[in-house]
């Protein structure tokens, strides 16, 4: 009787009672079989359902995927087009670092090339994504590097370019006076007081009294009163060893000490000194000695506000 399990159940109305008798092998082989099925429902279930999270996933991956890939190569048409830019900026450099009289950059400077891993190590070590990226990342290192030498190679150029400019603005360079007339050059001439051959220092321009004089290029006014045979002198030190004189004046319009600008009023056209009529004596002396003022004045006729 042990080896069998006795089932009673009751009938629907007075049926009596009935029971069944199975044996403990297939009982116990049917309850396994149950739990079995269960277990591989339950299975399949979370596998379908994983599955189909995986399936989501993948999906989306793959979404991701292909805008990165658009990402990655409208970045590398960008950077083609920078660099192509950074080598015609090359060209423009190095021809603004001659007008500027300096060295062009050198091609390998301009290169500026770094070590790295040999190609064969890349191939064999790194996925063909970190290949993509790796190289891009050197190619925009490339880039950065070059922008700041360019930086400097400009920075350098403004640096000239504005002594040059400086320079150039404190040069005698324009015609003291507007109107006129050249009435004594430079040089060896008569004397009108003696009649003797004597050296005149600077060159006259005849014009009306009162006719305003202009400093021909920028610079500090070292003197401002009246001096002798000049009479009344205005005198200016540029710099660069360049000093001007104005002489004769009726009247000046600056004090010692005075910063001026090319073109600036300093005076006006008088009859002072030793002269025998309005005009204006205009001196240029290039470290303390005397040169023509014709070769500072480019060209004729031509004025700088």
């Amino acid at each position: 009787m042990d080896r069998y399990y006795t089932f009673l159940y009751v009938r629907r109305g007075n049926a009596g009672v009935k029971s069944i008798r199975i044996r403990r092998t297939l009982a116990l082989a049917a309850g396994v079989c149950l739990v079995a099925s269960v277990a591989a429902t339950v299975a399949m279930g979370l596998r379908y359902s994983g599955m189909a999270v995986d399936a989501g996933r993948m999906e989306e991956l793959e979404r991701a995927n292909s805008v990165l890939q658009g990402r990655i190569a409208a970045f590398e048409g960008e950077l083609v087009s920078l660099k192509a830019s950074m080598e015609r900026n090359y060209e423009l450099q190095n021809r603004a670092r001659l007008l500027a009289s300096l060295d062009p950059i050198p091609e390998d400077v301009w290169n500026v090339g770094i070590g790295g891993p040999e190609p064969e190590l890349l191939e064999r070590e790194m996925s063909v994504s970190d290949r993509i990226f790796s190289s891009l990342e050197d190619d925009l290192a490339e880039l950065v590097r070059q922008s700041r030498l360019q930086r400097q190679s400009y920075d350098e150029i403004c640096s000239i370019l504005e002594q040059e400019a400086a320079i150039r603005d404190c040069t005698p360079s324009i015609r003291p006076l507007r109107g006129g007339f050249l009435s004594s050059r430079f040089g060896r001439r008569m004397d009108p007081f003696t009649g003797r051959i004597s050296v005149h220092r600077g060159i006259d321009y005849h014009a009306r009294t009162g006719t305003p004089v202009m400093a021909t290029a920028d610079g500090v006014i070292t003197m401002a009163r009246k001096n002798g045979s000049l009479g009344l002198v205005v005198e200016v030190n540029h710099g660069n060893g360049f000093t001007t004189r104005y002489g004769h004046l009726a009247r000046i319009n600056v004090v010692r000490g005075h910063r001026i600008k090319r073109g600036e009023i300093i005076g006006t056209v008088g009859n002072t000194g030793r002269s025998t009529g309005p005009h204006l004596h205009y001196e240029v002396l290039f470290r303390k000695g005397h040169r023509d003022p014709l070769q500072y004045i480019i060209p004729e006729d031509v004025y700088f506000d």
